[in-house]
């Protein structure tokens, strides 16, 4: 193998790429980029064998051929090299990388690419398209919610469901359910699958063209985009998801329309109290207004916001977290809130729509 290539776009390949590199594993294949050179392109992959990102990049090509680096140093120090207009990367007769700049030359011990797992990319057999930022749009409201409990692991990931034209994607943590949806292309027939949390974060990264479409596909187990020369390809988590639609309840004796920032301010200045009191705090919903109040060793915050109410006046206590998490996500000026009593979970939509939904659980105090 003998290439020459741009710094800047060596640079910026291995630092997409590695976002895939596994950190903690007993096969050091897996801790490694693969660089792989065919006739006028460079592609560097990496895998933790749950996530998998290859990009292709151009270059001068004299010899092709390929080999594993060393991930982490390889990234460390070709970051190094962006502003340099020629890297030459050779393997020398003894099997070592040479990496030549300018003047200089650096040595880097390598591993069988043959070694390295295949990535498997998947045909079209279920797919579907939507712009760049509708796809991180959903993900941003939904993504939150996913547990990091380790015990229950298929709610670890975003449930996909793709029927008539429409995305669904729900996560779940045991406390809280995030809910949203958008409207695709070019959808295939109805399919669902649950996509771990940690890569459609990592998909939301690489998606850097707000208005262009992206075509998403799934096959068996395995999930994948390709834009801009990149390929990332996902494990699907396997079981049977919650069946969300029974959790969320229709029957509500009190509904507020309340400005979303104002109800989110309130709420972050209490959470500064309610810290040390596991982020507790206390709603008392009238007809005018939500006391917001939160109490601690250290003090108490107490306010009022002012809503628009229909219903039963109701005192009920959550997470500040939760609550505060979902109106951020919201985004939009107004949101309604639906309750039915203190032990029953809360939930929240947008004023007009509906676009997305959170349901929160309350935490049961003492009147």
């Amino acid at each position: 193998m003998k290439i020459i290539v741009n710094g800047t776009d060596l640079s910026q390949a291995v630092m997409k790429v590695s976002k895939a590199i596994s950190v903690k594993t007993t096969n050091p294949i897996l801790e490694g980029i693969k660089l792989s050179v065919k006739g006028d392109n460079l592609t560097l992959s990496a895998t933790d064998m749950e996530i998998a990102i290859e990009k292709t990049i151009r270059s001068d090509t004299f010899m092709e051929g390929s080999t594993v680096v060393p991930g982490k140093l390889f990234a460390e120090f070709v970051k190094k090299l962006e502003n340099e207009d020629q890297v030459e990367l050779v393997i020398e007769p003894d099997g070592k990388l040479k990496i030549v700049y300018g003047s200089s030359q650096v040595f880097l011990s390598v591993l069988p690419a043959e070694q390295f797992p295949n990535i498997d990319k998947t045909s079209k057999e279920n797919a579907f398209s939507l712009l760049q930022k509708d796809f991180k749009d959903v993900i941003n409201k939904t993504v939150f919610s996913c547990s990091t409990d380790e015990s229950r692991p298929i709610l670890k990931g975003c449930l996909f469901e793709v029927n008539e034209n429409e995305l669904t994607v729900v996560a779940i943590d045991g406390f809280r359910l995030a809910y949203a949806k958008k409207k695709v292309k070019n959808a295939s027939s109805p399919f669902s699958v649950v996509v771990p949390a940690r890569a459609v974060a990592e998909i939301c990264r690489i998606l850097d063209n707000d208005e262009e479409e992206i075509t998403f596909i799934s096959e068996r187990n395995k999930f994948m985009i390709e834009v801009d020369e990149t390929v990332f390809v996902t494990r699907l988590l396997e079981g049977n998801f919650v069946n969300y639609k029974q959790i969320i309840p229709d029957d509500f004796l009190t509904t507020v329309r309340v400005g979303r920032a104002s109800l989110l301010n309130s709420l972050e200045r209490a959470t500064v109290v309610a810290k040390e009191a596991k982020n507790l705090v206390k709603l008392d919903i009238k007809e005018k207004y939500i006391n917001v109040s939160a109490n601690s060793e250290s003090g108490n915050v107490n306010e009022n916001v002012i809503i628009n109410m229909e219903g039963k006046d109701l005192s009920i206590a959550f997470n500040s977290k939760y609550l505060c998490d979902a109106l951020k996500a919201a985004g939009d000026e107004f949101v309604n809130i639906y309750l039915k009593n203190n032990i029953s979970p809360c939930v929240i939509k947008p004023y007009s729509g509906e676009d997305y939904l959170y349901l929160i659980l309350p935490i049961r105090i003492n009147a």
